[in-house]
């Protein structure tokens, strides 16, 4: 549920509320004795609480702490008030001084690692947790706010941990369900993440995304008997709106254009409910250069890293300044340190800022065009885009698809991705490029060819290959692979390995279509480096449908091997076929799936043919549009250019068709 995707279930900040009592409940131990100038001062801060005076309530409140510095229950109050004023660091300090003055305090632990969560603190929040007996609280909120800290640094099997603590003390806390199917899909586990969606259901549980969770899960697990079951229940929440699908699961499902944009507005409306726009900006200074700010979780071994590489550090410096957000982890990559070294003094690390923070360090720094590189997929912050802190912002390449929000002015594209007869589909007008929307870094080597034997392929027989990742194998694609198998003797078909679910699931359908699951041949995750130089062992590539290859696709024609595609109606179903077209392979976009399967077994018996292909490929690698870092690069800023000049101009956003070259 939260991977490819924002979680769609409202994270829990900071519930505790204010300590009206010297000692509520017997839990927080206030001061023996109090100065009554304290207590006047802790009781004004109660009564401005009460209005929902924040700011005034945390001087009130820290006047009285000054006062009896010793009394963890003006701290508390004081932690309260902090967090209201969206002051998470100074909320989390006086927190955590209740907690030093009463560390038995279930109470104190509670909030001050509430606070210290809501930050973005998590290594502050696991350290304050596991110095005390958290084991002895009988509420269920540290263990999970342990869980919820692991998990946004990754560590898995401890979270998994944590989550079953807080479900032990209370074994119908629906957060945790959700959280722990969360951290099973990030396991690859999905079958077990599906379960945890089940439970959710079963408890009542009526948040938006359930089922098409379940669905997501099950097509990972390549368990298509469970996805025609949760199916038909996905497009029933899409029609009736109650509890709609996440924007990136019904993205990868059977679903229209239309569907999309309605799941998109919802997810939008219930994630930026209440947020206001920043004001307007002031004008921006004459002949001064543009100013960019990409915004990702993704600067670390991640498709989007790998593809705007070459876009970053071929940027002209003299029209433009570059700014890079990152709200991710430090993966210590190589790639993390290219993109760092690309962005310069514009690099922010941005992991532990809150959005309010976020955006008010985008409008500090004067950004004109903000672009989000992440939409829908896992680790994005929409609450950052909502308050609108840039002249112009953009949907750019981390989601294929509109975001359904008026706070964004443009979506990047293409005219194959999205043609401006599509308009109706987007809630950002459509900027397109003039060849293919996607950038792809030349500068990526390709290593040593190994051989056949050592990637585990046979000797000889024609080799097709998907390296798709499993949730885009449908039972209708994996029928027409299983055709040309048949079709083609001595023929295998080489996957990706994904996860260790899909694997048995996708052997046992093969031999149910009569293919010997000997012919299916695993491909293990490697470096892209060694990678792309396997790439080359493969004869054709197998497109997938209703997802295409989008990096995948040009991953393969990098390494000089042909793909055949066909596109679908929406942005993520037409990639593939913009990526091709801009190789200069317009032959391989198929006009539909029997086509597609007659063209993929024309190839497979013509080597000829093939060989054709491949060596033309080989000769206009360099010269196509696809892979021509520096002139994409030139037609993104132009399309950047065109984007402010309306900003500047006063004008209002409108479509930006593309402009080619002379």
């Amino acid at each position: 549920m939260q991977t490819a995707q924002t979680d769609h279930t409202e994270e829990i900040r900071f519930k505790a509320r204010a300590l009206a009592s010297a000692s509520p409940s017997g839990r927080v131990r206030a001061a023996q004795r109090r100065d009554p100038r304290a207590e006047r001062d802790y009781r004004r801060g109660l009564e401005l609480m009460a209005r929902a005076q924040w700011t005034a309530a945390a001087k009130a409140f820290a006047a009285a702490a000054l006062r009896n510095p010793d009394d963890a229950v003006f701290w508390l109050n004081l932690a309260h008030a902090h967090v209201k004023a969206d002051d998470l660091g100074q909320g989390a300090d006086a927190a955590r001084k209740a907690v030093a003055l009463d560390p038995q305090s279930d109470l104190a632990v509670t909030i001050a690692s509430q606070c210290l969560a809501a930050g973005n603190r998590h290594e502050e929040t696991i350290e304050l947790l596991r110095g005390v007996d958290i084991e002895r609280f009988k509420e269920p909120m540290a263990h999970y706010t342990l869980g919820n800290a692991l998990a946004s640094l990754q560590r898995w099997p401890e979270a998994v941990d944590a989550y079953l603590g807080a479900l032990k003390r209370k074994p119908d806390l629906i957060d945790a369900h959700v959280q722990l199917a969360n951290v099973f899909e990030r396991m690859r586990l999905y079958l077990e993440a599906r379960e945890c969606v089940q439970t959710v259901i079963a408890l009542g549980g009526a948040k938006p995304g359930l089922h098409s969770a379940m669905a997501y899960h099950a097509q990972h697990a390549c368990r298509w008997d469970l996805v025609a079951q949760d199916l038909p229940l996905m497009l029933a929440d899409a029609a009736d709106g109650k509890a709609p699908p996440t924007p990136f699961h019904l993205l990868t499902m059977p679903s229209t254009p239309a569907q999309q944009l309605a799941a998109s507005r919802a997810f939008w409306d219930r994630s930026c409910a209440g947020i206001e726009a920043m004001p307007r900006p002031a004008p921006r200074r004459a002949g001064t250069p543009i100013r960019i700010g990409y915004a990702s979780s993704d600067v670390h071994r991640h498709a989007t890293a790998y593809l705007i590489g070459d876009l970053l550090e071929s940027h002209d410096r003299r029209r433009f300044e570059i700014f890079l957000y990152s709200y991710g982890h430090d993966d210590g990559s190589a790639i993390r340190r290219r993109i760092v070294a690309a962005a310069g003094p514009g690099f922010v690390e941005a992991e532990r800022m809150t959005d309010t923070q976020l955006a008010q360090r985008v409008r500090s720094d004067d950004i004109d065009i903000l672009v989000d590189l992440k939409g829908y997929t896992q680790g994005a912050r929409p609450p950052v885009f909502a308050r609108h802190p840039a002249r112009v912002q953009v949907n750019y390449l981390g989601y294929p698809g509109t975001l359904g929000s008026s706070s964004y002015e443009y979506i990047v594209g293409d005219r194959y991705v999205t043609p401006l007869d599509h308009a109706q589909d987007f809630a950002e007008h459509i900027a397109q490029m003039p060849h293919c929307y996607q950038p792809n870094d030349r500068k990526r080597p390709i290593g040593p060819r190994p051989t056949r034997q050592a990637c585990g392929l046979p000797d000889t027989g024609f080799v097709f290959c998907s390296f798709n990742n499993s949730y885009k194998i449908t039972q209708a694609v994996f029928d027409r692979w299983c055709r040309l198998l048949r079709a083609v003797p001595a023929s295998v078909l080489w996957l990706y390995q994904v996860n260790g679910q899909a694997g048995p699931n996708l052997l046992r359908e093969a031999q149910a279509r009569g293919v010997d699951p000997a012919r299916i041949v695993w491909a293990p995750e490697l470096d892209l480096v060694d990678h792309l130089a396997r790439l080359q062992l493969a004869d054709l590539v197998l497109d997938t449908l209703p997802v295409n290859a989008h990096t995948t696709a040009s991953d393969a024609l990098w390494a000089g091997v042909p793909i055949v595609t066909t596109p679908g109606e929406s942005f993520v179903a037409r990639v593939a076929s913009s990526i091709v077209q801009a190789a200069g392979l317009p032959e391989l976009v198929a006009a539909d799936g029997d086509a597609y399967e007659a063209l993929a077994l024309a190839l497979a018996r013509d080597a000829q043919r093939l060989g054709a292909l491949r060596a033309r490929l080989a000769a206009q690698r360099l010269q196509c549009p696809l892979f021509d870092a520096s002139a994409y690069t030139r037609d993104l800023e132009d399309l950047y250019a065109r984007m402010i000049a309306r900003w500047d101009g006063g004008e209002a956003p409108q479509a930006l068709p593309a402009m080619v070259r002379a």
